[in-house]
């Protein structure tokens, strides 16, 4: 449904990866790249749910056989279970990154992102 780029941009593994490109950089360009690649994640993601959205209007075609059923029941759980995962590595990574980000406040309400 998504490209593994995406889904993975904030696996543990790649901001490992990202934190040690940094290495060397002043505190201020540490600031901002840190600052960009999490407004990107929030990007991201919120693409990912335009297109879970646009894939839902597509199940509602199938969600008149009800021999889907069951597997549009999967699909919509799985979509929920990667929006929670997006959501939750987006609030880890800005928790993780506060000090460096000095208090920087991020567009990222969670009501409008269920």
């Amino acid at each position: 449904m998504q490209p593994s780029s995406t889904r993975d941009s904030l696996s543990p593994e790649r901001l490992q990866f990202f934190v040690a490109e940094l290495s060397g950089l002043a505190p201020e360009e540490v600031r901002k790249a840190k600052s960009l690649y999490v407004l990107n994640a929030i990007s991201e993601y919120r693409a990912m749910n335009a297109s879970f959205e646009a894939f839902g209007c597509l199940q509602m075609v199938f969600a008149i056989i009800p021999i889907f059923w069951p597997i549009l029941y999967v699909q919509r759980r799985m979509m929920r279970a990667q929006k929670t995962l997006f959501q939750e590595r987006i609030r880890h990574a800005i928790a993780v990154w506060k000090d460096d980000l000095q208090g920087e406040a991020f567009d990222f309400d969670l009501k409008e992102m269920r």
